[in-house]
């Protein structure tokens, strides 16, 4: 079995830490130079990477800090900051999920002109095909795939049944389907 080693740099205080009366500011120390070895090993546990654990574990030590003033029980210091290390680590974790569903196409990766077009005409046959299709059938399919509704949610949107909603689905699925291998064999013999 493979172990995995920390190893951290030496552990130097915020400057924050400066601005604290004397007395406060060698409790806040002390608790840094007992706990920042195991709060980095918190941190890195949680998912990050080891100097992305360090950042967190100097953001929860500015935010002991900051709040140091009103801690009621200052032998409770450790779990605050092992509760802010999760915290924190958590906004984090959360921030970099967001940025990876924006992630935006990089320049020049454009697709080419070809695909656009073709692009273009599957979404014109699509559109033409379910313009062939009843009106219901085509509102059902509409409301069900673009719109992300569900069969009772449909049904209530077009004043019918549930039963009526899952028949004109399937039916217009099967109509589309039929009307989109036509158009591609049509397509296929110019």
């Amino acid at each position: 079995m493979k172990t995995t080693q920390l190893y951290l740099t030496e552990a130097r205080p915020p400057a924050a830490t400066a601005s604290l009366p004397t007395a406060a500011r060698s409790e806040v120390l002390a608790v840094y130079e007992a706990h920042y070895t195991s709060f980095v090993r918190l941190a890195i546990l949680l998912g990050n990477d080891r100097h992305t654990a360090e950042d967190l574990v100097h953001e929860a030590f500015i935010k002991l800090h900051s709040h140091w003033g009103r801690l009621d029980d200052r032998s409770r210091a450790p779990g605050y900051v092992r509760s802010t290390i999760v915290n924190l680590s958590r906004g984090r974790r959360r921030r970099q999920a967001i940025g990876l569903r924006k992630v935006i196409d990089a320049p020049g990766v454009a697709p080419s002109a070809e695909e656009a077009v073709l692009a273009r005409e599957r979404r014109d046959s699509v559109v033409a095909a379910l313009g062939r299709l009843s009106g219901r059938q085509r509102e059902c399919l509409v409301l069900r795939h673009y719109g992300q509704l569900t069969e009772s949610e449909i049904a209530d949107a077009v004043g019918v049944s549930v039963g009526s909603v899952r028949t004109h689905v399937r039916r217009g699925l099967e109509r589309l389907q039929e009307e989109l291998q036509t158009t591609h064999q049509l397509e296929g013999q110019r």
